[in-house]
């Protein structure tokens, strides 16, 4: 509600003014009168006024004095100032001191209201652009402060003293860190966020962090309860609050940040719990032992026959009742396993030659991509039985050199067709990838460049024991466009076709 000041020396007048304002804008301003220019100050010095109407002409200060005391001020209120016609030349004046507009006497009622809608659209704008610009640089100097291991503990107090004291009212205060699982913009997220909050009317700061989270500081845990209600009654935003414990000082700010980062992360084990407490989860157990000997058991069982006991293995990895009574770093530690003993080595062994067996290595190289302990599971079950079956076939292709004599007999024979490797591949009925990587390592080339040593050898001899045109060779060994056949010929034997054929 914006307070609103009507100063003139006539009682009918401002009165009236008055009376029309508060039956038209019945909850949207709060008026006050004065009937001069000293009067108007001891109500502008008492009250923070957002809009002033005065008159020009007035007994002991006039309303263009006023309005020039009035300059100083460090908020100044928007000034409408009404005038007779015979006062048009104040009028000019007034309103080089800022004056928004200014109003012929006798008032016209569909003038003024229009007016003050105007004025106070402005003043809601400008609100809100405050608004906007003070939780910028909140948000911005939160984070900063979060992010910098420089800032210590007396800093830290003294931010939070300026930043938050306003809001934040209590012996006590949390901080919950707030993931949208549908993956909402960070900004659109907090927006909503917020307006629950304001409908709850409690003392609350959020901001958003570098991660896109919504970061909520409120000083009882009823904020927490009554936004996982309400979200859970209006299925509009699936999310989860991970909630520190409970701090005394300002000092504790960071650590009660770092304490609701850490319960998030065992959001991934409980998926069901939307809300979840520090105390919940501080007193699990980091365990000595290390998952780093079942990993390394699975990882040599890759390509062989015991695919039973290679699932029993993954499972036993993944025991999901013995992974959530312990601290999270145990899960963390099978993550950091799985790619460093099997993936990772995988990846660089294989290379491009078995990317589409890789498509998803980046996402699941780390756990918190998915949404929880489940997904992640199945995702590393679907590539490591995938993986296996690949290694399966490749050392099956190493034991039996026959698919690979097949396939380089087929292209001595053929060669002088349009051959490629999904051709050849198809021949001998093996996968494109498996065949690729296969056949490099057999021969020592890729098929390209070997398709094209057995081309030129053909092509060097119809040169030397025939009379048949270069152009027509080109041809003879595969190649239909003899450009083409005359730059590889030189690329492998040194010298054009026709210098080669030169006695």
């Amino acid at each position: 509600m914006y307070k609103l000041l009507i100063v003139d020396d006539e009682s009918k007048i401002r009165l009236g003014i008055q009376a029309m304002v508060n039956r038209e804008f019945a909850n949207y301003f709060n008026t006050f009168v004065a009937e001069d220019g000293v009067e108007a100050l001891d109500v502008l010095h008492a009250n923070h006024i957002d809009i002033l109407i005065t008159d020009i002409k007035m007994p002991r200060m006039d309303g263009i004095s006023l309005i020039e005391n009035l300059q100083d001020m460090e908020q100044l209120p928007a000034l409408i100032i009404l005038s007779g016609h015979d006062d048009f030349s104040y009028a000019k004046a007034a309103i080089k001191n800022r004056v928004k507009d200014y109003l012929l006497k006798p008032v016209n009622r569909k003038e003024l209201f229009q007016t003050l809608r105007r004025v106070a659209d402005e003043l809601d704008s400008l609100s809100e652009s405050a608004n906007d610009k003070a939780s910028e640089y909140r948000s911005s100097q939160l984070n900063y402060m979060l992010l910098n291991p420089n800032v210590t503990k007396e800093k830290v107090a003294q931010q939070c003293e300026e930043l938050l004291v306003a809001d934040i009212v209590g012996p006590h205060y949390y901080i919950a860190v707030i993931d949208n699982v549908d993956g909402l913009n960070g900004h659109e997220f907090l927006l909503q966020i917020q307006h629950i909050m304001e409908k709850q009317s409690n003392h609350t700061v959020s901001f958003c962090n570098k991660d896109g989270h919504v970061v909520l500081v409120a000083s009882t845990l009823d904020v927490f309860y009554h936004l996982k209600n309400v979200l859970a009654e209006s299925n509009s935003i699936n999310c989860s609050i991970a909630a520190s414990a409970p701090q005394s000082t300002y000092q504790n700010f960071k650590e009660a940040y770092e304490q609701a980062m850490i319960t998030k992360k065992y959001q991934f084990l409980f998926p069901r719990s939307s809300l979840l407490f520090f105390e919940d989860v501080k007193e699990k157990q980091i365990p000595e032992e290390q998952p780093t000997d079942n990993i390394n058991k699975l990882s040599n069982m890759l390509g062989t026959d015991r695919d039973k006991e290679l699932k029993a293995k993954l499972l036993e990895i993944f025991d999901y009742d013995k992974i959530t009574k312990l601290n999270i770093s145990y899960m963390e530690s099978i993550n950091k396993g799985l790619n460093a003993k099997i993936f990772d080595v995988f990846f660089k062994k294989f290379g491009q030659e078995a990317i589409d067996l890789f498509k998803q290595y980046n996402k699941v190289s780390d756990m918190y991509q998915y949404k929880d302990f489940h997904e992640y599971y199945y995702a590393v079950e679907e590539s490591i039985m995938r993986l296996h079956e690949y290694t399966k076939q490749l050392r099956s292709v190493y034991s039996a050199q026959n698919y690979m004599e097949q396939a380089i007999d087929y292209m001595k024979e053929n060669f002088h067709k349009d051959l490629n490797l999904a051709v050849v591949s198809n021949h001998i009925s093996l996968n494109y990838s498996y065949f690729s990587h296969a056949f490099k390592e057999f021969t020592g080339q890729n098929f390209v460049d070997y398709l094209k040593h057995i081309r030129i050898n053909a092509a060097k001899k119809l040169l030397k024991e025939t009379d048949y045109k270069i152009s027509e060779i080109s041809e003879l060994v595969g190649y239909k466009n003899p450009k083409q056949f005359a730059r590889v010929f030189k690329e492998l034997v040194g010298v054009s076709a026709k210098e080669y054929r030169a006695p």
